[in-house]
Formats: C-alpha cells, sequence, structure tokens
C-alpha cells in the first residue's frame, strides 16, 4: 500500500507559554457596596426626643437633619423619628415665638374687665420716677403724702421721688395739670402753697366735678423746693386725690 506522502509538521503547543485567562462571563456585572445597618439610627431617636421635650430649641432639627442623611448613606430605621423631632422642634420654635410676640404686649394693651365690669390692674411694674417729672395722664404713688388731698396750712413736705403705677390699678393720684410759675423770687411756703391750690383748683376742679364719683375726689399738688428752684424749677404739678385720707383711686379720672 502506498501511503501519501506526510504534509509538514504541526507545530505543538509550547511547554513554556502561560496558560491563557479564563473567560469572562457574559451578562452585567454586579458590583459590591458597604453593608447596610438595619439598626435604629440614634441620631433619630436622639431627634425624637428632644423635639418632644422642646427644651432645646432648634438642636432637635438639627439631629433630625442629620440622622435623615446619615440614614440615606448607611440604611437603618428610624425616618419616622427623625421627621417627627423636626416637626416637633418647628412646633416649638413657632409657638415660643408667637407666646414672645403676644404675651408682652398684652401689657401695653387695655387690660381686660373683671366680672362686674371694672378694668382689672395691668401687670406693669412700678416705675420710680422723680417728682418733677411727672406729667399729665402719670398715676402714682407717694409713700410720703399718700394721696391726701392737700392742706394750705400743713407744713410742706419734700418729695424726691413717686412711684409711676398703672392708672387701672390702686393708686395715691392722678396727674390733671402741670403749670409753671412766673415769680422771679421764690415765695415763701405759705405763699407757695396758695399758688400752687389755686392755680390748680383752676385747671382741673371743672374735670373733677364732671366725673361721677365728683363728691369722692379731692385736689392735691407738688411745688418746687428750695433746691429744685436754685435747679431752675418752676412747675407745680395738680393731681386728682382721693377725698378720703388714706385711701386711693381705683380707675382713671372719667370727667
Amino acid at each position: 500500500m502506498s501511503y501519501p506522502p506526510p504534509g509538514p509538521a504541526q507545530p505543538g503547543p509550547d511547554p513554556a507559554a502561560p496558560y491563557p485567562p479564563p473567560p469572562m462571563p457574559s451578562g452585567p456585572a454586579y458590583g459590591s457596596g458597604p453593608p447596610r445597618d438595619d439598626k435604629t439610627n440614634g441620631m433619630a431617636i436622639a431627634a425624637f426626643v428632644t423635639g418632644l421635650l422642646g427644651c432645646c430649641g432648634i438642636v432637635g432639627a438639627v439631629l433630625g437633619f442629620v440622622s435623615l442623611r446619615q440614614i440615606a448613606d448607611r440604611g437603618g430605621k428610624g425616618r419616622g423619628l427623625a421627621i417627627a423631632g423636626i416637626v416637633l422642634s418647628a412646633l416649638w420654635i413657632v409657638g415660643g415665638t408667637i407666646g414672645y410676640l403676644v404675651i408682652p404686649g398684652s401689657d401695653s394693651s387695655s387690660s381686660a374687665t373683671g366680672p362686674d365690669g371694672t378694668p382689672k390692674p395691668k401687670t406693669t411694674r412700678p416705675e420710680k420716677i422723680d417728682a418733677y417729672t411727672m406729667k399729665v395722664g402719670d398715676c402714682i404713688n407717694d409713700p410720703v403724702s399718700s394721696g391726701a388731698p392737700a392742706d394750705e396750712s400743713a407744713p410742706p413736705v419734700e418729695v424726691e421721688s413717686v412711684k409711676k403705677v398703672p392708672c387701672t390699678g390702686p393708686h395715691d393720684g392722678e396727674v390733671l395739670a402741670v403749670f409753671k410759675l412766673t415769680q422771679t423770687v421764690m415765695p415763701t411756703d405759705q405763699e407757695m402753697s396758695r399758688l400752687a391750690s389755686t392755680g390748680c383748683k383752676l385747671r382741673i376742679q371743672r374735670r373733677l366735678d364732671r366725673d361721677p364719683a365728683a363728691a369722692h375726689l379731692g385736689r392735691s399738688f407738688y411745688y418746687p423746693t428750695a433746691d429744685s428752684w436754685r435747679d431752675g424749677d418752676r412747675a407745680v404739678t395738680c393731681l386728682a386725690v382721693n377725698a378720703a385720707e388714706g385711701k386711693k383711686l381705683t380707675r382713671p379720672i372719667r370727667g
């Protein structure tokens, strides 16, 4: 038998050559990220507790936003607690702002009325002022004279300061007029008292007579002392007072 001539020799694998890398699997590749946390976020709990107490202002809202960011990045529970903390903190802040704006304003507004229809006293604290700075409309308490009607024959009593109080509460007197003396030389105490009494009667008696409680009202006044006269004080202050010594007025004059 004859055989065909052998063809060229086929080269075999080179034992020194490296093995080719294994084929990559077809289809989409999947990446792996950090492990997700399934625990309740501590910041969320803190935000809820802080917002519930309402004693830390905006802190609860800040903790709530931080916890929401952490939950979005790392996973975990507590999103509802964080949102509740933010809402509660916002409510406390809004409520505190409204209270700050409304409550102080109530002192300067007209006072409420009691069961009998009479105005309730304001809660404004007494303000100590110099006696010569009183002006029309001021209501005062004077511990020295106690608002008693003026007695021209009585010796003068020097008063340096009085307490300004609301006219809707008990007070010794209400300033109805202020006028200045025109004398260049300071009058004697007796003459000063007469000038003050006459001037106040002309200026406020008609108003007192128009008040529903005119029969229970009297007049009082303050005039300059020797020291204040030297400092340029010439003012006489006229007040309405209770005609009964030791008793106080409880409302503004309505005349």
